[in-house]
């Protein structure tokens, strides 16, 4: 009877990977395997200015991951902002983005900037961006593109220079294949 010979050569040998030795990157402590192999990373993307996406649960520690990252990163001596989608209105969300002109809507009394006005030469975190409306999704693109905004209300562009992080508890992947979060803006701010 015919024989079939297998033959099986271990091309690469499996060797356990080596531990970087730092149990923290900046404020970040952590000493699980896990961890340990995601300071290198986290050291490399600090010293670029990437945009960053930054997913977990809450309370795993996302936005002292974004200020290690930018603690850790040449545009440490600049501001860090922090915007949450989730604890503004609305209604209210563009004006806290882009800022306003005096009188662009009711109750406006003066000229107010926005984050990313105030975030100018440093790093700006929209914290729960997966929560960011829709309908201002394409604003954003447009900010995160061009490095201009313009104020509601307001005729001029204005330039701004910053870095991006964004941290989110919904897994924006999916998000994208709902319709809930814009594709294109997804791939500007989740660089590979």
């Amino acid at each position: 009877a015919p024989t079939t010979a297998i033959r099986v050569d271990e091309v690469c040998p499996y060797r356990e990977h080596t531990l970087p030795p730092g149990v923290q990157f900046g404020r970040v402590i952590g000493v699980s395997p896990t961890m340990r192999m995601m300071y290198p990373l986290c050291a490399r993307l600090a010293k670029s200015d990437v945009p960053v996406v930054i997913e977990g649960e809450t309370g795993t520690g996302k936005e002292q991951l974004a200020e290690a990252l930018h603690e850790e990163g040449s545009r440490a001596s600049k501001p860090f902002v922090v915007f949450d989608c989730t604890a503004v209105a609305p209604n209210l969300i563009e004006s806290e983005l882009f800022g306003h002109e005096k009188g662009a809507f009711t109750g406006s009394i003066g000229l107010r900037k926005g984050v990313f006005e105030r975030a100018d030469g440093g790093t700006l975190l929209i914290d729960e961006i997966g929560d960011l409306p829709v309908e201002l999704q394409p604003k954003l693109l447009r900010a995160i593109e061009r490095s201009e905004i313009t104020r509601v209300g307001g005729e001029r562009s204005i330039r701004v220079d910053v870095r991006l992080l964004a941290a989110t508890r919904r897994d924006l992947d999916r998000e994208v294949q709902l319709g809930r979060f814009r594709d294109d803006l997804f791939h500007r701010i989740a660089v590979t």
